[in-house]
């Protein structure tokens, strides 16, 4: 863990910058013409909350700062954590499933790909994995981490029901598109976004608890040497 204030200042300030980039390409400013569709990608709101809360945890690290302070980035260490999960699912998703539907030219040439689905994501898990204490989260922080998608998943079905036939987009990824997969195979994708979810929540919390797994395990085979003599 690095706890210097200035470091974690340059860091995120950088990531604060390149955000506001990334919203003003999220929105087709750069193209010349505005993305009315903005709000209704997952990318790109889950992208938001991350950018959000990394500026409430830059204004925070600078007041430390100011009061001389050294130490671990403190801000809503449970939030931040379940905005790590959602930004990368996001990551992954999209360069697994989604990605393949640009070619490699695309790809590295589109400055809003390069936000919104590499660079930020990955700066955005490195602030948590550098900067925050660890050794914290509990066993059911993973499940909590279902809230912010199921409840994305049901506005998009009720946006879908209100807007049918007006000739919006309805359902921006294909697993979502309830009217083509049928409810069968909707749920079926569904279930297999929470299972990734929860998949990805636990192996971070193994990952972050790793030491002290270590250590636990350690005293019981102490115990049970002991027990043997």
């Amino acid at each position: 863990m690095i706890k210097n204030r200035i470091t974690q200042i340059v860091f995120q300030t950088v990531y604060c910058t390149l955000a506001i980039i990334a919203v003003l390409t999220s929105l087709g400013l750069f193209n010349g013409k505005f993305n009315s569709n903005f709000y209704v990608y997952y990318t790109n709101l889950s992208n938001y909350i991350c950018f959000g809360l990394m500026f409430v945890i830059l204004a925070k690290t600078i007041i430390s700062f100011k009061k001389n302070a050294e130490g671990c980035c403190n801000t809503t260490p449970k939030f931040n954590f379940l905005c790590v999960i959602l930004i990368l699912v996001t990551l992954l998703v999209y360069n697994i499933l989604l990605a393949k539907d640009n070619s490699a030219f695309e790809y590295f040439t589109s400055l809003n790909n390069l936000l919104m689905h590499l660079i930020l994501p990955i700066m955005f898990i490195l602030n948590w994995v550098i900067f925050y204490e660890h050794r914290k989260l509990k066993w059911y922080f993973p499940l909590l981490s279902l809230i912010m998608p199921l409840i994305y998943i049901c506005f998009i079905l009720i946006r879908a029901a209100i807007l049918k036939g007006s000739g919006a987009i309805l359902y921006p990824y294909f697993f979502l598109n309830a009217d083509k997969l049928g409810w069968g195979g909707f749920f079926m994708w569904v279930s297999i976004l929470i299972v990734i979810f929860l998949f990805i929540g636990y192996i971070l919390y193994f990952l972050d608890n790793i030491a002290y797994f270590k250590q636990k395990f350690k005293m019981k085979k102490e115990q049970n040497k002991n027990s043997q003599m």
